[in-house]
C-alpha cells in the first residue's frame, strides 16, 4: 500500500496549495488547513484547493490557544497517515500528536525561528531562549518530546531548535519555504537607459516589521533628485493609516497602493511593472518577495536584517543590501537609478541564484530530506 503524509498548516497559502501539488511527483501528500484566509490576507489570496488540499471542518481560532478543529480527530482516523508534518509548536497540536502516534503515524513539527513577541507583525528580533522564556521552552520540550522530527525553517531555526529546546541534534532538520515563482521568470529583464521612469516595488505589508514608513521616506527623499520615480505600495495592513498621513501630511503624488490585485495568479504581474524591490524591515525570516523580485529579474534594495539570503544574495552583483536607515537606502536605491544598466546583470544573476526555489526542485528537495530521516521509501 503506498505511504500517505499528510500536512496540517494554519491558512490555505496559495504557495502551500500549489506545493502539495508538486510533491504528488514523489509520494501521496494532503495539506489540511484551518482556514482559507486569515483578516491580515486579502480575499484574492483564496484559490482552488483540487482534491489533495482541504479546510478542516468545525476549524476556529480561539484566544491564547490558537487554531483548533474538531473535525481534525476523525479525519485523522479515517485517513491514517504514515507521516504527520504540523505547522507550528502551537497547544492544539498537542494532542493531535498523542493520536497520531496512536494511530502508528510518525509526526514532525515545522516552524520558523520562534520569536519572543506577541505577534507576528511585531518588529522585534529577539528569538526566545532559555534566559527570557524559560516556561514557554519547559511547556515546548514538554508537550512536543514525542515528535519523532523537528523541522526548522532555515538554519536560524534549526540552531534555535538544538540549542534553546535542547531536542536531538539527529532530529532537527532544515527545510525551505515553498515559492510559487514560474509565472515570475516569464518578466523580461529591466532594461533602462538614464532618465527612464523607475519603478519601486514596496511588496510587504504595511506592518511595523516591514517598516513601510521607511519605505516612504527613502521615496520622498529619492523624489526631490529623481522626479521620474514611483513607487507601487502593499495596500494592507495596520499601518496603513499612518502611511497615508505621511503621505498627505508630505505631499507625495508619487505612490500607488496596490488595491487592486483580482487574483493570486496574477499577482506576479505587479512585479513585472516594477524595477526595484525595497524592503527596509527590521526582522524577517527570508522574505518571499525578495525571491519573487530576483525570478522577476528586478533589483533589489534589502535592509542587512534578514535571515536565510546568504544562498542568493550577492551584495553589489545582484542586490544592494542596506543599513537600516533612510540616508543608506537612498544610497543603494540611487546606484541602480544613476546605473540603470546593472539592473539586467543583477536580474539576470538573480534569476539564476534562485532557480532552487521553484516548486519542482523544492518538493525534491523535500523527498530527498525526508527520506534520509528514513520517513519516505
Amino acid at each position: 500500500m503506498k505511504k500517505k503524509y499528510l500536512f496540517i498548516s494554519n491558512m490555505a497559502s496559495p504557495y502551500q496549495v500549489k506545493f502539495c501539488y508538486s510533491l504528488q511527483e514523489y509520494f501521496d501528500a494532503e495539506f489540511w488547513f484551518y482556514e482559507y484566509t486569515d483578516s491580515s490576507r486579502p480575499d484574492w489570496w483564496e484559490i482552488p484547493l483540487g482534491n489533495k488540499c482541504k479546510i478542516m471542518k468545525a476549524s476556529g481560532k480561539f484566544p491564547k490557544i490558537g487554531y483548533f478543529s474538531f473535525g481534525l480527530f476523525f479525519d485523522l482516523m479515517r485517513f491514517k497517515p504514515d507521516l504527520v508534518v504540523l505547522g507550528g509548536f502551537m497547544k492544539w497540536h498537542v494532542p493531535v500528536v498523542y493520536l497520531s502516534k496512536l494511530l502508528g503515524a510518525k509526526v514532525a513539527i515545522m516552524n520558523e525561528p520562534l520569536r519572543y513577541v506577541t505577534n507576528d507583525d511585531e518588529k522585534s528580533t529577539e528569538l526566545i531562549n532559555k534566559k527570557n522564556s524559560p516556561r514557554e521552552i519547559k511547556k515546548i520540550k514538554k508537550y512536543f518530546n514525542d515528535a519523532d522530527c523537528y523541522i526548522g525553517m532555515g538554519e536560524i531555526a534549526k540552531k534555535q531548535f538544538i540549542e534553546e529546546l535542547d531536542f536531538p541534534e539527529d532530529k532537527v532538520i532544515n527545510l525551505p519555504y515553498p515559492q510559487d515563482i514560474e509565472e515570475y521568470y516569464n518578466h523580461p529583464l529591466r532594461e533602462k537607459k538614464y532618465g527612464d521612469p523607475i519603478t519601486l516595488l514596496f511588496a510587504n505589508r504595511l506592518v511595523d516589521r516591514y517598516q513601510p514608513l521607511i519605505a516612504l521616506k527613502v521615496l520622498k527623499n529619492l523624489s526631490c533628485k529623481y522626479p521620474h520615480v514611483r513607487m507601487l505600495m502593499n495596500a494592507e495592513g495596520n499601518e496603513k493609516k499612518e502611511c497615508l498621513d505621511y503621505i498627505e501630511m508630505n505631499n507625495i503624488t508619487n505612490v500607488e497602493f496596490l488595491d487592486r490585485i483580482d487574483s493570486w495568479n496574477n499577482m506576479h504581474l505587479i512585479y513585472k511593472q516594477a524595477d526595484i524591490l525595497i524592503l527596509p524591515c527590521v526582522y524577517s525570516n527570508g522574505n518571499g518577495t525578495i525571491i519573487e523580485a530576483r525570478a522577476s529579474g528586478m533589483g533589489v534594495v534589502i535592509s542587512n536584517q534578514i535571515n536565510n539570503i546568504e544562498q542568493h544574495s550577492i551584495p553589489g552583483k545582484n542586490c544592494f543590501i542596506s543599513n537600516l536607515n533612510v540616508d543608506d537606502f537612498v544610497c543603494a536605491v540611487s546606484m541602480y537609478i544613476d546605473n540603470p544598466e546593472i539592473l539586467k546583470t543583477h536580474g539576470a544573476l538573480s534569476r539564476k541564484l534562485v532557480e532552487y526555489r521553484r516548486n519542482d526542485y523544492t518538493a525534491k528537495k523535500y523527498f530527498e530530506i525526508l527520506r534520509k530521516q528514513g520517513f519516505v521509501d
